[in-house]
């Protein structure tokens, strides 16, 4: 009996319904997941929240198709036409999409971020890319420095193109007070024995 109901819903619905459904209900479900990832998997979450400066990405993606789906299936139970369904499901995704990442990007501002003590001297220093940094200074990743046998994982950008992880990396500016780098890529893909030292 509750498949017979369940099919005899479903054939109600028109082809827009259904569509909205299932958009409204994969959405919602793959960005539950997703959030459970990020609590149970710190790493994976500092990754994500240092590609969260670019327009798409997961979670901004899946936030705009659950918000699509679920206010265009409430748009749809009206007898406003397809259109306005679409146009109406689309602007609800977008501003929720908007909204998710400027909470996002001011919580991540807010967060302390380690000062080097002598920022100046990591300069020409080399290390590996922890965390993917977006190309053309498009947001921040995280890389790794070994100076003078004291590590350091430091917010970075680069102005040139994305820098995945695991990459070698040089330092070739230090800014907003030691809190952020600037690299670029190394051509060798080995990583350094030997980095520059503060205080040089």
């Amino acid at each position: 009996m509750p498949g017979l109901f369940f099919s005899n819903w479903w054939e109600a619905l028109s082809v827009l319904q259904q569509s909205l459904w299932l958009v409204a209900v994969a959405g919602t479900l793959l960005l539950i997941i997703l959030i459970a990832m990020s609590l149970l998997d710190p790493e994976t979450e500092a990754e994500a929240s240092a590609r969260l400066s670019r327009v798409f990405n997961p979670r901004t993606i899946l936030t705009f198709l659950t918000f699509f789906g679920w206010v265009g299936l409430l748009i749809s139970y009206t007898s406003l036409a397809q259109h306005y369904v679409i146009a109406g499901g689309a602007l609800a995704g977008l501003i929720a999409a908007a909204m998710a990442k400027a909470v996002t990007l001011m919580l991540l501002r807010l967060a302390p971020r380690p000062v080097v003590a002598n920022p100046q001297g990591l300069v020409q220093s080399t290390g590996r890319v922890l965390y993917t940094v977006p190309s053309h200074r498009n947001g921040f990743g995280k890389v790794h420095l070994n100076v003078k046998g004291a590590p350091y994982e430091i917010e970075a950008m680069t102005a040139g193109m994305e820098l995945r992880r695991g990459s070698s990396v040089r330092v070739v500016d230090v800014i907003e007070e030691g809190r952020v780098l600037v690299v670029e890529p190394l051509e060798d893909k080995g990583y350094p024995h030997e980095e520059h030292g503060l205080g040089r």
